[in-house]
């Protein structure tokens, strides 16, 4: 009896320390804890008891530790880009407002004949057009990123819309002295999707295109497991960064030359992806080549 009883009060003292040391042990971990949260590290919770449910705890606590972490880099990062792509939005919509105030007063405080001032007009409204341009741009991808509304899904002749969309840019480009050569065997060939966004993406591509390329655009259409749209072109700017070109406002130095906000591209990958297909892009030497894909 008296054995039993000393064996029940080494156990209780054993439970005893081993808890006390617990305790110990969580104090030191909620300590670390509010060290980590508290200052900008790279370090993470470590164990000094053994314990395998407390170490799951760690285990699990330092993953969420490090998901935390690079969630607040992501988001320092786009704080920073969007700091800077607002000084670059401003700059984008000025610019053609202050041209078209320059010139209405030109008009206003000079002594032009009536041939003159429609010259000027013309300019003005070329340069509202622009600006309209923008602002739409704006408005429209902060629609699309924002709006879940489900998607009217319908056979589509692929063929047809890149054949509407290659002549809207006719004059265009037969001004700049280029074309759009569309290299394709099928003659017709439906996708399930939607007509009006496939024009969107298709539209926004060629008119990348036009913007920043002197040379002609090549269109290809392939059909292996799936469907694929390529659009190939020369680029003037060799520096465009591949792995941010569908970022949001990405541009290159050419493109804020050429008063672009970058939102083409973004808006072509939102559109692309909202039809269950995928974009991308890569850069062979001088040349530009972007692939749409829709599975079929």
């Amino acid at each position: 009896m008296n054995i039993l009883v000393a064996i029940l009060i080494i156990i209780i003292f054993i439970l005893i320390i081993y808890l006390f040391l617990l305790k110990k042990e969580i104090k030191r971990i909620s300590y670390n804890l509010d060290e980590i949260l508290s200052i900008d590290s790279n370090k993470t919770l470590h164990g000094e008891f053994s314990n395998k449910e407390l170490n799951e705890l760690l285990l699990k606590i330092n993953k969420m530790i490090t998901y935390v972490r690079h969630k607040k880099l992501d988001l320092e990062r786009k704080n920073n880009s969007l700091k800077k792509e607002i000084t670059n939005i401003t700059h984008d919509l000025r610019t053609p407002l202050t041209s078209s105030l320059g010139y209405i007063d030109l008009i206003l405080k000079s002594n032009l004949s009536k041939e003159e001032q429609e010259r000027e007009l013309k300019i003005v409204e070329n340069r509202l057009l622009r600006l309209e341009e923008l602002i739409n741009s704006f408005f429209e991808f902060s629609i699309i990123t924002t709006d879940n509304k489900k998607i009217d899904m319908e056979q589509t002749n692929l063929v047809a819309v890149v054949e509407e969309c290659i002549s809207h840019y006719y004059d265009d480009f037969t001004r700049e002295k280029r074309k759009v050569v569309f290299v394709n065997d099928i003659k017709k060939y439906n996708i399930l999707s939607n007509a009006e966004i496939l024009k969107r993406i298709i539209d926004n591509l060629i008119s990348n295109s036009l913007k920043h390329s002197n040379r002609d655009l090549i269109i290809k259409l392939s059909k292996k497991n799936d469907i694929r749209l390529s659009f190939e072109n020369d680029i003037v700017d060799t520096n465009i960064d591949i792995e941010h070109i569908f970022d949001e406002f990405y541009t290159s130095d050419i493109s804020r030359t050429k008063g672009n906000t970058g939102l083409g591209l973004a808006i072509a990958k939102e559109f692309t992806e909202m039809l269950g297909g995928n974009i991308s892009a890569n850069k062979l030497k001088n040349k530009l080549i972007i692939k749409i894909s829709f599975n079929q």
